[in-house]
């Protein structure tokens, strides 16, 4: 049902940076990313479980799930500036991952049994043109092969590998590239456009049934911004003070396998795609500190297709979100406050010819926050909530106390974060006629230390309260013939995870 969060030193790309060879203008880098999470759900899913599938077609409940997830990301790069005035570059890296325990909380693990899996990541090569117009400096980037490609903070586009089944590490998802031809990117000092054709990287062998359609796929995107000072807003998403981005794309070619399309997601295969997002300090209001403490993100994506199947004749669907947000930078601790409101449309029942079920695509989680993405929390929003048919309030709270525990340029970041939960047509989700909207009430608290860019972690803990479709949901999730347990109207969770590179 989802990806989870994945925290790269809050967001930073992987990079190899040991200098291996340097020699008239060639550049090899090596590097290592290594990462690791534990967790455990008192009362998993308000007290379904998590079932464990084995071989032999029995299933083990957990009735609080306990697992663990290690990986590492090794990885080669190399750079060549020529004498003719245009770079050479290339990245080749590997994953490798397990899940310890019982596996993730799903109503049926993902990763139960202890899967591992080495699997090839980035594999490509290109090239960097520098040009100078009109006073700027430009550069046009070609490349090819499998690759890390994202639009903005990723909310359309930003994942194209699941991590999952024999794969292991779920919840910490350390797998982005696309495969494809490539990526066409025009990097100027206002303005960034791509014109990409690029693959999801699918294996429902691996993935145990659970993964993306194979999606290949062709479009473009155009992005006006604003840098921040000394910012590099052409090539680096943070360094952008405000933005405006149009994306379109189109499927040309998706896995029509059952198991994805008779779910409450639209068909892929044929579809179009538009997407309007923006973000930033965009309001340029002086008074109160507007123009440099409010900000104001936003995306509306619109999914159509003529050609549906499985008894369709169309996909009309859609998602966005709205988030405007300030930080108090006149205070201790310069806390930062956001609401967001997200809607994920879905359909009014389980007939009909028209398919209205949001699909989220390749969205990513964490670019701008570690907590408080896209997933809606993470007890309901990571192993419950369906991201289609779903209406979401969220206020996150955080801010930074002027302490340095080992250094003293390191950084604790302390939040709050609270979900409201609800779905638009529980029978459309294939509940009873009559269950209530509300999924869940949930409040997370977290604390996130930085020792450097290359050092990170964190801890969390929150609790989740039912509703009556949180409780359905939950019973839907347990195995055909297995007893419905007694559903209780709390679920918890605890949760640690560190980042490291070399």
């Amino acid at each position: 049902m989802t990806t989870a969060f994945l925290m790269l030193a809050n967001g930073v790309e992987a990079r190899a940076e040991k200098t291996l060879v340097s020699v008239k203008g060639l550049t090899i880098q090596g590097g290592l990313d290594i990462g690791g999470d534990a967790f455990y759900l008192p009362n998993t899913n308000f007290g379904a479980g998590s079932y464990e599938l084995h071989k032999s077609g029995r299933y083990t409940r957990n009735s609080n799930v306990s697992y663990g997830e290690l990986y590492g990301k090794p990885m080669l790069s190399g750079k060549w500036l020529t004498p003719w005035g245009f770079n050479v570059f290339g990245l080749i890296s590997a994953v490798g991952s397990t899940t310890l325990g019982d596996g993730d909380a799903e109503g049926v693990s993902q990763t139960s049994g202890t899967p591992r899996a080495v699997t090839l990541e980035d594999a490509n090569a290109g090239v960097e043109i520098p040009f100078h117009f009109n006073g700027g400096q430009q550069k046009l980037v070609i490349e090819g092969g499998r690759q890390r490609f994202q639009i903005d903070d990723g909310f359309l586009i930003g994942k194209g590998t699941y991590s999952s089944g024999d794969k292991g590490g779920w919840w910490y998802a350390p797998r982005y590239a696309f495969s494809g031809p490539g990526a066409i990117k025009f990097e100027g000092e206002s303005i960034r456009g791509d014109i990409f054709m690029l693959e999801s990287n699918s294996n429902n062998v691996m993935d145990r049934g659970y993964d993306r359609p194979e999606t290949k796929f062709v479009g473009f995107d155009v992005t006006l911004f604003r840098n921040k000072a000394g910012g590099k807003g052409g090539s680096v998403y943070e360094d952008r003070a405000a933005y405006v981005t149009l994306t379109y794309f189109h499927v040309r070619d998706a896995d029509t396998s059952s198991h994805y399309d008779y779910s409450s997601r639209a068909d892929r295969n044929g579809m179009n795609v538009a997407a309007l997002s923006w973000g930033g300090t965009v309001v340029p209001v002086k008074a109160l500190g507007i123009s440099k403490n409010f900000t104001f993100y936003g995306d509306f994506v619109a999914q159509e297709n003529s050609h549906a199947g499985n008894g369709y004749n169309s996909v009309e669907a859609y998602g966005m979100y709205f988030e405007p947000g300030y930080t108090f930078s006149m205070l201790p601790w310069k806390p930062h406050i956001f609401y967001r409101y997200t809607r994920f449309s879905g359909n009014k029942t389980s007939n009909g010819t028209v398919k209205r079920g949001y699909d989220t695509f390749f969205l990513y989680d964490g670019r701008r926050y570690t907590y408080g993405g896209y997933w809606p929390g993470e007890i309901v929003g990571m192993y419950l909530a369906p991201l289609s048919d779903l209406n979401i309030h969220q206020v996150d709270l955080t801010g930074v106390p002027p302490v340095h525990l080992f250094k003293k340029d390191d950084e604790l970041k302390l939040g709050v974060h609270f979900y409201d939960l609800s779905l638009i047509h529980p029978a459309g989700m294939g509940l009873k006629p009559g269950t209530g909207n509300h999924i869940s009430d949930e409040v997370d608290f977290t604390a996130e230390y930085m020792l450097d860019p290359t050092t990170s972690g964190a801890v969390a803990g929150g609790v989740a309260f039912a509703g009556p479709s949180g409780k359905a949901l939950a019973k839907s999730g347990v195995p055909t013939g297995e007893p419905i347990p007694r559903m209780d109207g709390t679920a918890g969770v605890l949760e640690v995870y560190f980042y490291k590179h070399f």
